[in-house]
């Protein structure tokens, strides 16, 4: 976990925020005001106040969706608790910027923002025993006042089973999130195999609104497949992003295991262990 994540819970442990924070008594609590604006040159903003511990948060109000709202009210507060610039002003480009691993202020309060909203311990609570899906990612997100993709991807962090988010645009992947135990490579940057109910929601056509099997090969890209792997995929169209929300599930083994031994031993290969080696642990588990 973030540095950023960890300052979100000890906030809500330290304010005893209910599991779906409400923003305005938060806001009230850290001495923020909140006001909805009509604008186009961001999303949101802050304004901190002159030498006090006090500030407004400015959002736009022709936000589609209310989860992307709140949590750009809480990307907000993020800068206001991590950072100390008088006035930020952050774009849809800004806010919820999963492609990018950097540890930029933008992401650092994506981070917070997530936390805060999305507690990990709560999101387990939530899950229970229940198997991958977006109508269990929605529920979640129901439940949290979040939007599906921020939803989603906490699912994924969280998650004990073998899962990843992906989000295409325009027929490209643009990124992939996994979970702990999702190894294995998603081409990003590269266009969406035609074989998937993703690629298919482009062409605008009908496509399951389960889980289902496709062809393993379809997404990952990997010469050690098993023979005939298939993993499940549910993908949800999202127009107005011109976009794809797609969750896999690793159900079953789909890369063979005497090459998942073998890289381990490599990795634990005490000769490698110097720092002129090529080969760092978990470093080749996601070539193709």
């Amino acid at each position: 976990m973030t540095d950023e994540g960890r300052l979100a819970i000890a906030l809500r442990d330290a304010l005893q925020l209910p599991p779906q924070v409400d923003l305005e008594a938060l806001a009230h609590e850290l001495q923020l005001s909140i006001l909805e604006v009509d604008c186009d040159s961001f999303d949101g903003a802050l304004l901190r106040g002159n030498n006090q511990p006090s500030g407004r948060i400015l959002v736009k109000s022709a936000i589609r969706e209310a989860g992307r709202k709140r949590f750009t009210i809480a990307h907000e507060m993020g800068h206001f608790v991590l950072h100390r610039e008088q006035r930020i002003s952050c774009s849809s480009d800004d806010i919820e910027r999963w492609e990018s691993d950097r540890a930029d202020p933008e992401r650092q309060a994506d981070n917070f923002a997530s936390e805060l909203l999305l507690p990990s311990a709560e999101v387990l609570k939530q899950i229970g025993n229940r198997w991958p899906s977006f109508q269990l990612v929605s529920s979640i997100a129901n439940f949290f006042g979040t939007s599906l993709t921020a939803t989603a991807r906490r699912y994924c962090d969280v998650a004990a089973q073998t899962c990843a988010l992906v989000w295409s645009v325009g027929g490209k992947i643009r990124w992939m999130h996994p979970s702990p135990r999702f190894i294995h490579w998603v081409p990003v940057g590269q266009d969406i195999s035609s074989g998937t109910f993703a690629a298919q929601a482009f062409e605008g056509r009908s496509i399951p609104g389960e889980m289902e099997e496709v062809a393993a090969a379809e997404w990952i890209s990997s010469s050690h497949l098993v023979q005939d792997a298939v993993i499940w995929e549910q993908s949800i169209p999202m127009p107005y992003y011109q976009g794809c929300l797609t969750l896999l599930w690793a159900k079953r083994e789909i890369v063979n295991q005497d090459y998942e031994r073998d890289e381990l031993l490599e990795e634990l290969d005490p000769k490698e262990f110097t720092h002129e080696r090529t080969n760092w642990p978990g470093k080749s588990k996601r070539r193709p």
